[in-house]
């Protein structure tokens, strides 16, 4: 009994730290039709890896938490029966979560419907450097 009490608290302290540690956060909303899969990627452009994947209904929105300071950006396919999905590649944005505070981010996506639909801001990207991790 004594050992199950020392594991939870354990376990309670080593939850609530990561919790603490997670403030940095990046808000995505979609405000377009198209579901969206969206992947958080660390790094530059040339040297980078997934970070996290998280997909996005039309017209709602996620929240993704950072544990560290650090480079990241956004590769994106928007996505509609009926229609050819959309690539993108965001810009690179910088992270701050440490002693001297957090980043609090929104990126707002839109895409204007049209023979070529287009995502708000960002690079077009083809679906092959989209599927690369």
């Amino acid at each position: 009994m004594n050992l199950i009490k020392k594991t939870l608290i354990l376990l309670l302290f080593i939850l609530s730290s990561f919790a603490l540690k997670a403030q940095a956060s990046l808000t995505i909303k979609n405000n377009s039709g198209r579901s969206m899969t969206l992947k958080v990627m660390k790094g530059s452009y040339t040297n980078n890896s997934i970070y996290e994947t998280v997909y996005i209904s039309a017209y709602s929105e996620k929240t993704v938490n950072f544990y560290e300071s650090g480079n990241y950006f956004t590769k994106t396919k928007a996505v509609l029966k009926g229609k050819d999905p959309v690539y993108q590649k965001g810009q690179v944005f910088y992270v701050t979560n440490d002693d001297s505070g957090y980043s609090v981010l929104t990126i707002t996506f839109s895409i204007t419907e049209s023979s070529v639909p287009q995502l708000s801001g960002g690079k077009k990207i083809s679906k092959t450097e989209f599927d690369k991790n």
